[in-house]
């Protein structure tokens, strides 16, 4: 048996986590969690030569770019470190569906219709979203975005159900009513929104009227729920 004798030159092995998520650069906030890192970080990280000739594990978070991507991993091979990357750079919901003319405004990804009145969409942060441009923190979603995500995937319930229908008529959205109800932090995170869009009254055309009930989910669990009444 050897024994070996650690003075103020002996140095353990650094230990350099090699499995984590990668967020926009105006998430910084959550980066405090060696686990999560910004765009930025990252590049830093993988300059540094800490994670040559290690495989990497990266987890894409919100507001991540596929521009963001490829000089990720273009700064990762130059580094000698391999990235494997789970997830993707989801593309936004179409423009006429949740009513928004910018890009960047676009707060839904994978837009589906499951079922009868039943829909499902993923949570996309853009970095330049109007409603991020002046949020402190960045270690979580404002609630602000919340409602305009619950709101998008409203107006994009009744496209896919009911404007389908009458594509040359053009309807407004207005709601009457509205229960939030916020059970934790969402975080800069994938995360999910469900809704069930159920007619009240679809006799007049003129006058629709709907109730609609979604949920924010993350990491399997609600965030919000959320019941609104439209006419």
């Amino acid at each position: 048996m050897s024994v070996v004798r650690l003075d103020s030159t002996t140095r353990a092995p650094e230990t350099v986590a090699t499995t984590f998520v990668v967020v926009a650069d105006r998430f910084l906030g959550i980066s405090a969690d060696d686990r999560v890192h910004t765009v930025s970080g990252l590049v830093a990280l993988l300059r540094s030569g800490r994670l040559a000739d290690r495989e990497l594990t990266v987890h894409l978070g919100q507001g991540v770019t596929r521009h963001d991507l490829d000089y990720l991993e273009h700064v990762g091979q130059t580094a000698g470190a391999r990235l494997r990357v789970v997830g993707e750079i989801a593309e936004p919901a179409r423009r006429h569906h949740v009513h928004k003319y910018q890009h960047s405004n676009v707060l839904l990804a994978g837009l589906t219709r499951e079922n009868e009145n039943v829909f499902r969409a993923d949570l996309r942060l853009d970095s330049d979203n109007e409603l991020l441009l002046d949020h402190q923190t960045g270690e979580h979603v404002q609630g602000i975005v919340v409602i305009e995500a619950v709101r998008q995937l409203f107006l994009a319930a009744f496209e896919l159900e009911y404007g389908v229908r009458r594509p040359q008529e053009h309807f407004y959205i207005v709601w009457n009513n509205v229960d939030l109800r916020f059970t934790s932090f969402l975080f800069p995170l994938p995360a999910t929104l469900h809704a069930r869009l159920t007619p009240v009254s679809v006799d007049d055309p003129g006058k629709l009227q709907f109730v609609i009930e979604t949920e924010v989910r993350q990491f399997g669990k609600a965030v919000t729920a959320h019941l609104a009444e439209s006419a």
